[in-house]
């Protein structure tokens, strides 16, 4: 009975003063049974634990906690985990499927193949190397755990922000199955459900799932598009579906294959202009193609192209966020004797496209023609592990192999149609920004300096059209260890060590569509190797059976990479790799005859050579890209997470979270003339400094067989942060607060349910992503979801 009085994820966190209160409500009620916290098993160090019992700072959310506050996407898991950003779209690529993690700080405000993430994200094992695409459907989840800092000793790749463990349903020997329907506003109408089916009774057992989601987008274009329609971005079309076979032969040995596949076909996320500026003094170029392109057509870019208010744009381009992925693999578990072997053998390919109006206007000043990025990976995993000394020590060694080839095209078209226009004016006829018309007279006297003419090499610095494709072959290998050994009963250590090779070759090769086809970068190549060393030391403490203390020193890595998006030659230049010192103290305890559970973490790390990402111009005025490491850093911050059974029916949990950066020191600043540098006060993008989320449920009963009203109310909260790193005011995030709601009617034979859920009821406006360019003047966000009602049933059997 218990069970529907719990919420059963330990996610969030701690206004602890108030829940002091529990244990005079407990004695003032006299609840006819005892209730407590479910206990949550957590696969964190590559074994089943307590997560009460495990030493590092995790967030679990379980499969009903993920249904409860209407989570669909991974989107939704940094909502309730404090600490964790999670957002897409990023550089005004549309993509809704290309995904920017980032926790305690760390993580990767770019999705391009020649920068890595440092969040790692893992299915069943399975490690997935690249941003776009990893906006996974939580279809059939099981749980899904975060984990805070440096994950390099257990998990396959070197993670030095953290990663998040995603476990799906496993086969079982039971028939049975589960379906929903939820439909909603903006015609959203979601199908999905699986089945599992026992083949050979303990022996051979298939679940299958699908998932359909289709939602009108919430964008409001207010002009049409190219194609004549007003296809509003930000809309949804998702199929999916997995199906796992398990094999279980004899008690010793175990086989699993699985298989997923997702197919997205759906437009872009839509942007939206905030700020528009075009005098010869902030944005020459703009000046010019005012001038020379758009007063002609009776048209002028400016501000009357800022959207009038959140969730509507003036853009006008075609756009398209298309993906096919897909992955299969293969763990089998073999217990000889006292020696536990695991294998997990995967592959994984993706298929992504992506186009977008990265202006918001109807001006063609950034028209990307799309991107698209194919990539396939193979890795092998073997694990080893074991108890001995009368279970004193736990240990686990490992070996990784890694491998992924990927390719990146992508068509950048800015200010579309200055050199045909200038190509087509008189010789000399144009005054370049910022100089007076007299100088350059229609009669083509004026001095070299001045554009126009179809020969006219001047005209050339204005070309931004350009076409490049890149290439990625990447490989890692490595060797691992994480044992823990009880030096009493009470008091335990923990050691762990990575040894790696990673190794990167990229090349890159661009023609200029507006010169013939000029080859600008005729298959230039760049590439390392690192040898890496990532160490973990730890020790725990148990005061009983439901509380302990536990400290941690690790290291993480990311490795360098290569600017992937070079104007000039001499921008063609790699980067380091960078690197974290993390320290960290944490508490775990659960009191009142564990009705309340308390969580606690404090850290601190040294972050070195830290990867950062500009948009910016170069001398004339034109759009650069500078991808370089900025500098060292600290990070500092907690995290508090709680949970507590307040009554019989009423449940809460919450969650906050502190994280405050700053750099320590800045690295030589790759920059030109009229491009502002970077100091020590800069912030890092998406790292607010504070986060905290509340959620409370009430389940109350309606009549005597036991048919009950599940009533649950969430609250999250945001400082504000910075979407880049030049901490450009116009695209910030202000501090903002949302709610959401749900209502859910359970019978008594808890096998259906029928609910109604409102997310952000106060309609609040929040950034999702934005991007700021001085050369193209135009500072552009996109946001996140309106207010949305739906409703749904579910059925299980």
């Amino acid at each position: 009975m218990f069970q529907k009085w719990t919420l059963r994820g330990a996610a969030p966190v701690a206004l602890a003063v108030g829940l002091y209160a529990v244990p005079a409500m407990a004695q003032a009620q006299q609840a006819p049974a005892p209730i407590q916290l479910e206990e949550i098993i957590v696969t964190a160090e590559r074994r089943s634990t307590n997560l009460q019992d495990t030493p590092i700072a995790i967030t679990a959310l379980t499969a009903e906690d993920l249904r409860e506050k209407g989570v669909v996407d991974l989107k939704g898991v940094a909502d309730a985990t404090p600490n964790f950003q999670m957002t897409t779209s990023g550089n005004g690529s549309g993509g809704s499927n290309f995904a920017q993690l980032f926790i305690r700080g760390v993580g990767q405000p770019d999705f391009i193949i020649t920068k890595d993430p440092a969040v790692g994200i893992y299915i069943d094992g399975v490690y997935l190397a690249r941003a776009p695409g990893a906006v996974l459907e939580l279809l059939d989840i099981e749980r899904v755990e975060v984990l805070r800092g440096p994950q390099g000793t257990l998990f396959g790749k070197n993670t030095s922000g953290g990663a998040l463990n995603i476990t799906t349903q496993a086969p079982s020997d039971d028939f049975g199955g589960v379906a929903e329907l939820r439909i909603g506003e903006y015609g959203r109408l979601d199908v999905g459900g699986s089945v599992n089916v026992p083949l050979v009774e303990d022996k051979l057992a298939l679940r299958v799932s699908a998932l359909s989601r289709d939602q009108d987008g919430y964008y409001k274009r207010l002009l049409p598009s190219a194609d004549g329609t007003k296809r509003n971005g930000n809309d949804v079309n998702v199929r999916s579906g997995r199906a796992t076979l398990a094999w279980t032969p004899t008690d010793e040995l175990s086989v699993t294959l699985s298989g997923d596949i997702t197919r997205e076909r759906q437009a872009a996320t839509d942007y939206q202009a905030v700020g528009i500026f075009n005098d010869a003094a902030s944005a020459p170029n703009i000046e010019l193609y005012n001038r020379v392109v758009l007063a002609p057509q009776g048209m002028v870019y400016d501000n009357r192209w800022v959207a009038p208010k959140p969730w509507t744009t003036y853009s006008t381009s075609t756009s398209y966020a298309n993906s096919d992925v897909w992955g299969v693999s293969g763990v089998v578990n073999w217990t000889p004797g006292d020696v536990r072997v695991k294998s997990i053998t995967a592959y994984r390919d993706l298929d992504v496209a992506s186009k977008a109006d990265a202006d918001g206007t109807p001006a063609d000043i950034v028209a990307s023609a799309g991107i698209s990025v194919q990539q396939h990976q193979f890795s092998q995993e073997f694990q080893f592990s074991g108890d001995a000394f009368d279970d004193r020590l736990n240990w686990l060694v490992g070996l990784w192999y890694f491998e992924e080839k990927a390719t990146d095209t992508q068509s950048s078209r800015q200010l579309v149609g200055l050199v045909d226009a200038l190509r087509a004016a008189p010789n000399r006829s144009i005054s370049p920004p910022g100089v007076a018309a007299s100088v350059c007279p229609a009669s083509g006297t004026g001095p070299a300096s001045c554009l126009g003419g179809a020969t006219n090499a001047n005209n050339l610095r204005y070309d931004q059209a350009r076409l490049g494709n890149r290439w990625l072959d990447g490989s890692s290998y490595a060797a691992f260890a994480h044992a823990g050994y009880k030096l009493t009963d009470d008091f335990s250590v923990t050691a762990g060590a990575r040894i790696s090779k990673e190794k990167k070759d990229f090349r890159y090769y661009e023609v200029r569509p507006s010169q013939n086809n000029l080859v600008s970068f005729n298959n230039v190549t760049a590439g390392d190797t690192w040898d890496v060393f990532t160490p973990k030391l730890g020790a725990e403490y148990k005061f009983d059976s439901n509380m302990m203390v536990y400290v941690s020193w690790s290291k993480g890595f990311k490795a360098g990479g290569v600017n992937g998006r070079p104007t000039r030659a001499d921008l063609f230049n790699t980067f380091d790799p960078e690197k974290l010192t993390a320290y960290e103290a944490g508490f775990k305890g659960d009191f009142f005859d564990r009705r309340l559970r308390l969580n606690l973490a404090a850290y601190f790390s040294d972050y070195n050579d830290i990867q950062i990402t500009r948009n910016t111009t170069d001398g004339t005025g034109a759009f650069i890209r500078l991808e370089t490491n900025g500098g060292d850093g600290e990070i500092k911050g907690l995290e508090a997470e709680a949970t507590a059974l307040l009554a019989e029916g009423l449940t809460l949990q919450a969650g906050l979270g502190y994280t405050d950066f700053k750099f320590t020191s800045l690295l030589p600043q790759q920059a030109t003339a009229g491009t502002l540098l970077l100091t020590l006060k800069n912030e890092l993008p998406f790292v607010p400094k504070f986060t905290g989320n509340l959620g409370l449920t009430y389940e109350v009963p309606v009549s005597e067989d036991g048919a009950a009203l599940r009533l649950r109310g969430d609250w999250r909260h945001s400082s504000s942060y910075f979407i880049d790193i030049d901490n450009t005011k116009a695209v910030a995030q202000d501090a903002y607060d949302v709610f959401d709601g749900r209502i859910t009617f359970v019978p008594s034979s808890g096998d259906w349910e029928l609910f109604v859920a409102m997310s952000n009821i106060t309609n609040k406006a929040v950034i999702a992503n934005g991007v700021a360019s001085p050369a193209n003047g135009n500072q552009i966000v996109t946001y996140k979801a309106p207010r949305m009602t739906y409703g749904g049933i579910r059925v299980t059997f």
